[in-house]
């Protein structure tokens, strides 16, 4: 199900972005995370369902930026696919992510996959916290 981006995911990246751009415009850090190979897409029945963004970014630690899934296709195993994917391509020992306060479906992923508050990060979203979560991976 998940896979390294590739031209023909790209396009559907693209669209699925822009049925979420309500959240917040991800376009322009999408161009340059596709572009320095950190995205990883789920596909269902030839269509772009959902992505994570993985990269080096959180205190030189792998940290997954980002997990997205199609409204419609929630709640069947997609964002835990695409963790577990970026689990088992980490070279290191330690995988960080986060998600806002008031995700709560994104919380209890986190915890059903068995990662761990490590922090919380105020003022990056208004009155909405950002929560870090911790694993350890070996």
């Amino acid at each position: 199900m998940a896979e390294c981006l590739s031209e023909q995911n790209r396009a559907g990246l693209y669209s699925l972005d822009r049925t979420l751009s309500g959240l917040r415009d991800w376009h322009e850090a999408l161009r340059h995370w596709t572009v320095r190979g950190e995205v990883l897409v789920a596909r269902a029945s030839d269509a772009v369902v959902g992505f994570a963004v993985a990269n080096w970014s959180f205190f030189a630690h792998c940290f997954i930026a980002l997990v997205v899934v199609h409204p419609d296709q929630r709640r069947r195993g997609i964002a835990s696919a695409l963790i577990r994917h970026v689990e088992a391509e980490c070279p290191s020992a330690r995988l960080f992510t986060s998600t806002n306060r008031s995700n709560t479906i994104m919380q209890a992923v986190c915890e059903s996959l068995g990662f761990v508050r490590s922090g919380i990060v105020e003022n990056l979203d208004a009155d909405d916290p950002e929560l870090i979560y911790f694993k350890r991976l070996r």
